[in-house]
């Protein structure tokens, strides 16, 4: 990572953040879209697109606001919505160890 890339992620995260103080009532899922907007300039700021491994967590992040920004969850009461978010994140930090999904080592180096 690049000291460039670094400021690229802070300015559009700053940016990001002003436009979430002038739009009111949007904190939440504004933020998600602010840190996967971050996140993804990051990654093309280094020179890698979207398809970059890199890019994988801005774009977690990005769909995780889409799916609470259309309340999709809407159906779910209770502490359903909790019980998957800590199944959705164990997966995604184990489920290479566990054989669930294909390690980095085994793609394609960019």
């Amino acid at each position: 990572m690049s000291e460039r890339s670094n400021q690229v992620f802070g300015g559009v995260f700053l940016i990001g953040l002003a436009i979430l103080f002038i739009i009111p009532n949007f904190w939440w899922p504004g933020i998600m879209f602010v840190i996967g907007a971050a996140i993804l300039a990051r990654t093309y700021a280094d020179g890698k697109d979207w398809k970059h491994p890199d890019a994988r967590g801005g774009l977690v992040v990005i769909a995780i606001g889409l799916i609470f920004g259309l309340d999709l969850f809407s159906f779910l009461t209770g502490s359903l919505v909790p019980v998957l978010l800590i199944l959705v994140g164990a997966y995604l930090l184990f489920g290479d160890r566990l054989g669930l999904r294909g390690s980095d080592d085994e793609k394609p180096k960019v």
